[in-house]
């Protein structure tokens, strides 16, 4: 499975970009979406944990984001387990997002958001949501930019407090 535009491609990770992918990491992504430092052994697991979604068709859809030149800059996912994410109801899938550091403002991210939501409606989902922290100024703009909504805030069970984007599909 892979989706396509002039510019990037988003394919499922494979096993071999773990390195790259942890190499990737910075303290910006640490911050807004992991909540700790990563290792090979933890990027590992993840990719397999991701694969294996893949293969029993789960809730989650993983893609990396390659340039044009091949090159890992990032990596967009959708989740739809609706039941587990606040602010979500069924038929929706939550989209995250992060770009290595030198791939930053160079537009990955907006398409990446573009082609997955493409993917999405293509999945028979009704609504594409993204959830930013509201101190994470950099990605509140990415949803407006994808034609997103805001509609409001939650707080998760975790007591964080994020921003709602909705795209009907």
């Amino acid at each position: 499975m892979e989706l396509h535009d002039e510019v990037i491609t988003l394919r499922p990770f494979k096993i071999e970009d773990a390195q790259e992918h942890l190499e990737g990491e910075d303290n910006e992504q640490v911050k807004w979406l992991s909540g700790g430092k990563s290792t090979l052994e933890g990027v590992q697991n993840w990719i397999e944990k991701n694969q294996k979604q893949w293969g029993e068709n789960g809730h989650i859809y993983n893609f990396a984001i390659v340039d044009s030149n091949n090159k890992l800059v990032g990596m967009v996912e959708a989740n739809s387990d609706y039941k587990n994410l606040e602010g979500l109801q069924e038929k929706d899938a939550n989209i995250s997002y992060g770009l290595y550091p030198f791939a930053r403002s160079k537009g990955y991210a907006t398409r990446a958001v573009n082609l997955i939501t493409e993917f999405l409606k293509d999945k028979n989902f009704e609504r594409a949501v993204i959830r930013v922290n509201p101190e994470n100024e950099n990605s509140l703009k990415l949803p407006l930019r994808c034609g997103f909504i805001e509609q409001g805030e939650v707080t998760t069970k975790s007591s964080e407090r994020l921003k709602i984007f909705i795209k009907n599909l």
